[in-house]
This record gives structure tokens, C-alpha cells and sequence, in this order.
């Protein structure tokens, strides 16, 4: 089995990989948005994570950790290792839905995201 072998400033991370078919990834995301606290202090996070299952519906994550400046990352292909198991496994809500199942759930997000929006806008034109 393919697997990453992370680590921070020479100490192990952890060992991700999943056996046969799916997606394995390792990210390492900086944010600093304009209006919010990330502003005075930008996000840096590494996220070690992946997917396994028919289309890829259960989303696996190893680790998700917080970085800093000159911290060194290093990232191991490895084809002689063990994984480890993942620390969070979560099935897609989508997962083993027909199609129209699948179209009556995205229907009920959505409507549940507009009434949120809507709340949002009433308590702003209250302001």
C-alpha cells in the first residue's frame, strides 16, 4: 500500500494510506482573510486526510494540526509501511442514496441554507 509518512521538524506525524481504491492528500493551507480574526493572526494548518469507499463517500482524517513559520514538513512516499488508522472517519449523508433521494436531500440543504440567509438578512435590516 501507497503511503505519506508526515513529518514536523523531523518528528512523526503520522502514516496515512488507504489499501486499493481512493484518494489520499496531504494539504497545507495559509488563510488571512480581511474581516475576521484571522486578519491579525493568519490560519497555517496541515491536513492529512483522504477518501475510501464506491465514489469515495467516506472521508478519512489522519491529522489536522496547527503550523508555524519555520516549521519543516516533510512528506515520505512510502510503499513499505503500514498506515496507521485514520483518528476520523465520516460517511458522506449522501452515501447509498438513489438518485432522487440524493436531489430531495440537496433540496432540503438548500432550502434550510436560504432560511438562514433570509434570518441573517431580517436581523441586518433590523439593525
Amino acid at each position: 500500500m501507497l503511503c505519506f509518512r508526515v513529518l514536523r521538524n523531523g518528528r512523526h506525524l503520522t502514516t496515512a494510506g488507504v489499501p486499493d481504491f481512493g484518494v489520499l492528500s496531504t494539504m497545507l493551507t495559509w488563510v488571512r482573510r480581511p474581516h475576521d480574526e484571522s486578519n491579525a493572526c493568519p490560519e497555517l494548518t496541515l491536513h492529512v486526510g483522504g477518501s475510501v469507499g464506491r465514489e469515495h463517500r467516506e472521508h478519512l482524517t489522519w491529522r489536522n494540526v496547527n503550523i508555524r513559520a519555520g516549521d519543516v514538513l516533510t512528506v515520505e512516499v512510502r510503499e513499505d509501511l503500514e498506515a496507521e488508522p485514520p483518528r476520523e472517519r465520516r460517511v458522506d449523508e449522501e452515501a447509498g442514496l438513489d438518485e432522487v433521494a440524493r436531489l430531495q436531500l440537496k433540496k432540503k440543504n438548500l432550502e434550510d441554507w436560504l432560511a438562514e440567509v433570509n434570518e441573517e438578512l431580517r436581523g441586518r435590516c433590523a439593525a
